[in-house]
């Protein structure tokens, strides 16, 4: 028999991912799992925002807060309804590389699942999209949680 013990679900700042959230906290109610909601500053992304020249060197801090504490609002917002109704949840908000970190954190918390949020993404021929390499980093089982057309709930 399969248990899910330890459930860590990441996400970016998005609907998809809030759908996905939402997903976990259910999924982890249901198994009576613990839940970890983990969010990644992307700080590749930033660093290929800085090269195009997008922002200049001293908006570099300021950018960096602000990402990080929208992404601190937006777990804290869902680890307040997973607590609501009863699951044991924890939030993460970390800077790095998105797959790696997300492999690390799976490691630490011994997460018998993780679970994403994806939507079908085309990408430049033999670049990886980000979803891939997470999948292909993951220590333990992936759940890829896809937006249903008709849900249009903001978050």
């Amino acid at each position: 028999m399969i248990v899910i013990r330890h459930i860590v679900v990441a996400c970016a700042v998005d609907s998809t991912s809030a759908y996905a959230v939402r997903y976990a906290i259910e999924l982890a109610k249901l198994l009576n799992s613990k839940l970890t909601i983990l969010h990644i500053v992307d700080t590749s992304r930033l660093k290929e925002l800085m090269k195009m020249g997008l922002f200049r060197e001293n908006e570099k801090t300021i950018i960096e807060k602000d990402l990080e504490a929208e992404g601190k609002r937006f777990v804290e917002r869902f680890s307040n309804i997973a607590k609501e109704i009863g699951v044991e949840c924890d939030v993460l908000v970390l800077w790095g590389t998105v797959h790696k970190q997300i492999a690390h954190v799976i490691r630490e918390k011994e997460a018998n699942l993780l679970v994403i949020g994806g939507d079908p993404v085309i990408c430049e021929m033999g670049k990886s999209t980000t979803g891939e390499l997470i999948l292909a980093e993951s220590p333990c089982p992936v759940l890829v949680v896809k937006r249903p057309k008709f849900y249009s709930q903001e978050v």
